[in-house]
């Protein structure tokens, strides 16, 4: 492991800039290259890191509290457990894998572990979240972990976290060579492509329909031929359309006959499910109606106009 920035005299807009021009992976990037990450993707990562769009603003209250925080949560944990705890305010580089880095929000020396040292991660997430960390640290950060532990070669790590503002929960991590290797592999494979400007095979995650979106928003009239290798893609994706119609079909049936055979019932319990059925008032604002009755004012308070592209397949035989 090797130190190569110290972030002690850094301010909060230094440090972003820096993250911005970061070409390496960082601990937050190695749930995203194994696909295990629900916000964003491989592609829509590769993309920023080859300089083709430019990483999302992340400056919000719940960045802001969370760097207020740390220290209180640290101090937290200390008393909690009695273990000595250290802030570490350096950028970390693998031994062997100079591309691969560690910003870790402190260390810890757990004595069962005879003096050796440990990470530290500290989180903070809303009460809505709660369940996510009812049986452990999501995968997501369990893979953040791992890299961490594969960059510092520690053995162990401790995972903080503070729900909703008043759950305090901590979790013991133990190294894992078959993930770090899992990890180091798929990350050696990812930098290659970067280097190489070979993009990932993109997915269904919302990160990179979002990037369709914004990359493509107008059709230029053009009408394309396929090849019969965007076709069998086409008719595949035809083709699991229909399934899906057919399984709604039979859920909505299902869903019905349950409903009929609970009729008023709010509650309709058995042993294994419970179904919930309460009564939801809703108030319908008639846009229409409100900008036949009062046009000027329609005008003033409409929101902007945006334009999206559609998607329909038609099977021709």
């Amino acid at each position: 492991m090797k130190r190569i920035l110290d972030k002690k005299n850094m301010t909060e807009m230094d440090w972003q800039e820096y993250r911005k021009k970061q070409k390496g992976i960082g601990g937050s990037d190695a749930s995203i290259i194994l696909g295990l990450n629900p916000y964003k993707s491989a592609f829509t990562l590769w993309l920023e890191k080859t300089g083709q769009t430019k990483a999302p603003e992340i400056n919000n209250e719940y960045v802001e509290w969370g760097n207020l925080l740390e220290p209180v949560i640290r101090e937290k944990f200390k008393k909690e457990t009695g273990f000595e705890v250290y802030e570490n305010h350096f950028v970390l580089q693998h031994d062997d894998h100079n591309f691969m880095l560690a910003n870790l929000d402190g260390e810890v020396i757990d004595p069962q572990f005879n003096g050796e040292i440990g990470v530290l991660e500290i989180k903070t997430t809303s009460e809505r979240n709660m369940k996510d960390w009812e049986e452990g640290c999501p995968d997501h950060y369990m893979i953040q972990i791992q890299h961490y532990l594969a960059v510092t070669g520690y053995l162990y790590a401790y995972v903080v976290c503070l729900i909703g503002g008043h759950h305090f929960k901590y979790f013991l991590i133990h190294r894992d060579d078959y993930v770090i290797d899992k990890i180091i592999s798929a990350e050696i494979d990812f930098q290659e492509k970067v280097e190489k400007n070979i993009a990932p095979e993109i997915t269904g995650n919302e990160s990179d329909s979002n990037y369709l979106a914004s990359a493509f928003p107008d059709d230029n009239g053009d009408e394309l031929h396929m090849s019969s290798e965007q076709e069998k893609k086409a008719l595949t994706y035809f083709y699991i359309q229909e399934e899906i119609k057919a399984l709604q079909g039979q859920s909505e049936a299902l869903k019905n006959q349950i409903r009929l055979e609970a009729k008023d019932g709010k509650i309709f319990q058995g042993e294994k499910v419970k179904i919930l059925m309460p009564t939801i008032k809703k108030i319908v604002f008639d846009s229409k109606k409100f900008a036949s009755d009062y046009p000027e004012l329609y005008e003033q308070y409409k929101t902007k106009e945006s334009n999206y592209r559609t998607f329909t397949i038609k099977y021709l035989k």
